[in-house]
Formats: C-alpha cells, sequence, structure tokens
C-alpha cells in the first residue's frame, strides 16, 4: 500500500538532488534517442540554426501536459491509463488502440538504430534481424532481473556521462558557427519544410504519449520505495529530466548545424550510415583519439533508450490491460515484454523492406493522437481524483490549454498537408 510521506515536504539537506531524480531522468534517456539524435541532428545538419526557436515552441507547449504524468501518479498513486478509464471507454479505447498499434513499430525503430549504430562503434558487420533479435534479447534479460531500480541507476549514469560529452562536443564546435541573429530566422516556408518543421513539433523532445509513462515509472519507483513521492519531488524530478532533454535537443542541432551544414555533408538514409556520421560528427568535434570513448557512450546512451522504451511500452501494456480486467497481475509484466519483444523482431523480418510505411502510419498516430492526450491530461489534473491543494495553479490551467490548442493546430496542419501530398 503506498502512502504519502509529509516529512519529504520540508526541506532536508541530506537528500541530494540526484537521489531524488528518478522517472525524469528515464523520461530524458528515452528523449535522447532517435528523436535527439536524429532528428535534431538532421535539423541542424539541413537548416543550420534555423530550427532552433522550433524546437523551443514545441517543449515550451508540451511541458504542461507530459509533467502532469508525474504529477497525477504522485497526486493519486495511480497511473493516467487508470484516469482514462474513468473518463469513459472513448478516452480509453482511443488511447488504447493507438498505443496498440504503434508500440511494436516504436520498438523495432528503436532496435534497428540501435543494433546499426552498435555495429559501426565496434566495426562489424551483421545481419540487421539478427542483430536486433541478440539485442532485444539483452534488454529483455536487464529489465526481467533488474526491474525498475537497475533501470533508472544505469539510465542516471549513462545519461549524466554522456551529457557531458555532448556539452563538450558544442563547446568545441562553437567557434565554426556563425551566431548572428540572421542565423536564426526560419527558411522559406514551403510544403516540404511546412510538414519537416510539424514533424519536429511532434517529436521534439517526445511525442505526447510520453506523459503516460513518466507516471507509470513514478507509480514503480513508489513501489519500489514503498511511498509516493511528494509533489515538489515530483516536479523537481520531472523538471530535472525535461530541461535536461530541452537543452540536449538544442545541442544536438548545434552539432548538426557545426559539422554536417558548415561542410554540407549529405545524411545517410540507413541506419548503419547515418550511425557511422553520428560517431565522426562527434570525433570530428573532439578528436580522432576520442573515438573508442564517443562509441561506448553512444553505444551505452542508445541502450539506455531502448531499455527505457521496451520497459515503458511494457507498462503500457500492462497498465491498459489491467485497467481493462481491474486486477492487477505481476505477471503480465513478463508476459507482455516477451510478446512485444518477438513481435518487433517479426515485423522486422517480415516487412523491414517496407518499415518506412509503418513508420509513417506510426507518426500520423503520434500526431492524431497528441491533442486528444494533452486534453485527457488537463481533465485528469483537475478532476476529483487529485486533491484540490496538490491541483495545479492557474498559470499552468491555461499554459494546459495554451498548449491543447497549439497541438490541435499542428496535427490538423500535419494531415491537411499529408492529404494534399497523398493526392
Amino acid at each position: 500500500m503506498l502512502t504519502k510521506n509529509p516529512a519529504r515536504e520540508k526541506n532536508d539537506s541530506s537528500r541530494s538532488v540526484f537521489s531524488v531524480l528518478g522517472p525524469g531522468i528515464l523520461y530524458a534517456a528515452s528523449a535522447v534517442g532517435v528523436s535527439h539524435l536524429i532528428q535534431g541532428t538532421r535539423a541542424g545538419a539541413d537548416y543550420g540554426l534555423q530550427l532552433s526557436f522550433i524546437i523551443i515552441i514545441a517543449c515550451f507547449f508540451k511541458y504542461p501536459c507530459i509533467r502532469f504524468g508525474g504529477d497525477y501518479a504522485a497526486a493519486t498513486g495511480q497511473s493516467l491509463i487508470s484516469n482514462y478509464r474513468s473518463q469513459g471507454w472513448w478516452a480509453f479505447g482511443i488511447y488504447s488502440v493507438a498505443q496498440i498499434i504503434s508500440m511494436v513499430f516504436v520498438i523495432a525503430a528503436i532496435s534497428l538504430f540501435t543494433q546499426g549504430l552498435i555495429q559501426v562503434a565496434l566495426n562489424f558487420e551483421m545481419n540487421p534481424i539478427l542483430g536486433v533479435s541478440l539485442l532485444l534479447g539483452i534488454v529483455t534479460i536487464i529489465l526481467l532481473t533488474g526491474h525498475y531500480r537497475l533501470l533508472e541507476t544505469v539510465s542516471k549514469f549513462i545519461v549524466a556521462i554522456f551529457s557531458i560529452l555532448i556539452l563538450l562536443a558544442v563547446v568545441l564546435v562553437a567557434g565554426k558557427i556563425d551566431w548572428s541573429f540572421s542565423k536564426f530566422l526560419l527558411p522559406p516556408i514551403d510544403v516540404p519544410m511546412l510538414l519537416y518543421m510539424v514533424a519536429m513539433v511532434g517529436f521534439m523532445p517526445t511525442p505526447t504519449d510520453a506523459s503516460v509513462v513518466q507516471s507509470l515509472w513514478t507509480c514503480a519507483r513508489a513501489e519500489e520505495k514503498g511511498q509516493l513521492p511528494s509533489p515538489s519531488d515530483a516536479k523537481l524530478d520531472f523538471n530535472v529530466g525535461y530541461i535536461m532533454s530541452v537543452v540536449l535537443a538544442l545541442c544536438f542541432l548545434v552539432l548538426g548545424a557545426g559539422v554536417m551544414h558548415v561542410s554540407g555533408t549529405e545524411l545517410e538514409t540507413s541506419s548503419v550510415g547515418f550511425s557511422r556520421q553520428l560517431i565522426e560528427l562527434f570525433t570530428e568535434t573532439i578528436g580522432t583519439w576520442s573515438f573508442p570513448l564517443i562509441s561506448i557512450a553512444t553505444i551505452f546512451v542508445m541502450l539506455s533508450t531502448l531499455i527505457a522504451v521496451v520497459d515503458g511500452m511494457t507498462r503500457v501494456a500492462v497498465g491498459i490491460t489491467e485497467s481493462v480486467l481491474k486486477e492487477p497481475s505481476e505477471k503480465l509484466y513478463n508476459i507482455y515484454l516477451g510478446v512485444l519483444i518477438l513481435l518487433a523482431i517479426l515485423t522486422l523480418a517480415t516487412m523491414l523492406k517496407s518499415f518506412t510505411i509503418f513508420i509513417t502510419i506510426t507518426s500520423v498516430i503520434v500526431f492524431v493522437v497528441s491533442p486528444i492526450l494533452a486534453f485527457l491530461n488537463h481533465r485528469a489534473m483537475w478532476s476529483d481524483r487529485v486533491p484540490k491543494d496538490l491541483q495545479p495553479g492557474i498559470l499552468l490551467k491555461y499554459w494546459s490549454i495554451s498548449g491543447i490548442l497549439f497541438l490541435i493546430l499542428v496535427t490538423l496542419t500535419y494531415l491537411y498537408f499529408l492529404l494534399v501530398n497523398v493526392s
């Protein structure tokens, strides 16, 4: 039985900030993966500093929606999935169907990129399906033996080390970049450019469904410790992770701008080719001596991303099932973990050549669901389940409403131009 601990609200100098961090760092670890490494770097390589403002705007408007995951769990001891069920079958159904369709493709995509990165870093070649199978096998063992505690501990150190390396690289590359105001102005807007910017908004720093995983991780950490975090601890934890994710997104954009955009390098489309360029981006900036260090760091950061995503998707599947059955089961996690791993491998084995089609479908789902989840999370935080004294203030309330309207506009824009291009 989870309990609230009033003492946690007091200033306790014996507790370090590092000890408070947990789900927020897992959020940063999951964010640094494909959306940052690929989207951020690609934005800088293609457009220099011109999309910096787009990243900042996206992160600003998404903040309330994603933060509400940890806030709700800290206030109620339950995940957002349970709240969606209480809001009605329409809310629960929309979320559940979207997640069930997309979760396997998300795991498959991140696995494919990670195994390509490992091949480049360790300089060997392997069939991608075999590589993904071995990689997901390792992830399964880690999650089954270490559970949440190991996931959190490993992620803390990996994110900290990788963040230091990225900041060092940015400092070294800063002198190659023209920082004049004109370089931050948006490029000429046409349909492809608009779709590109809208896609950046959708995936930066993460899609809004990360809020649900945040609530599940908060509950998992509370189960480990036997008590809920205080609202102030939950807020600090999330803010540190979120700010890190925003800063790192901008750092990857700067690295892409300083190394690839300046030299006119064209980005590879394959996972192995892009992985090679990504590692070269660091080694060209810091020095060739850093190749072993960068290789190990990138392997571990993508591995932590993959572990966090697989764990998060598994917890989502368990949460959906338990909300229907109204009865928790410890066996469900192991069952769903195995099922999702096998489906991800099977998906790549049978659909690798047409995999981009399914990634596009997943992207559409992300955009359609984003404003809906923002609306549901807003309702959750101001529902009867959250005590009045733990509900956000008036500023965050209107910030949340602004975010919902922003995501509606972005989604409609994306769908309109996507349909125009298709037709």
